[in-house]
């Protein structure tokens, strides 16, 4: 994008390019045209050089599954960690933070 926007910028100060002091004459509209056309074939010239797009029939496989989680374990009586919430309580259903830390 970056050198998309320079290569504008570049077109754009060398369509604008005042003459010498010493051929200096009035701006007239067949002067805007040209200046208005080289401006857009420099940006259609831009955008064609850019090799920043994705081709649309690109086979792109998807991302592998992740793995599967364990089951619930209990490290010490009265303790049950779930491996997928990444947590562990007692039996009756209190967070236990201690546990938790050791293990995860």
């Amino acid at each position: 994008m970056l050198r998309t926007s320079m290569t504008v910028l570049l077109c754009a100060l060398a369509t604008t390019a005042l003459p010498a002091s010493s051929s200096a004459r009035s701006w007239h509209s067949d002067d805007t045209a040209a200046l208005v056309g080289g401006l857009l074939l420099g940006g259609i010239a831009a955008s064609a050089a850019s090799h920043d797009h994705v081709h649309q029939n690109q086979y792109i496989p998807p991302p592998p599954p992740y793995p599967p989680r364990s089951a619930p374990f209990s490290p010490a009586r009265d303790v049950i960690c779930y491996p997928r919430q990444g947590a562990c309580f007692n039996p009756d259903g209190d967070f236990l933070p201690t546990w938790t830390n050791r293990l995860f």
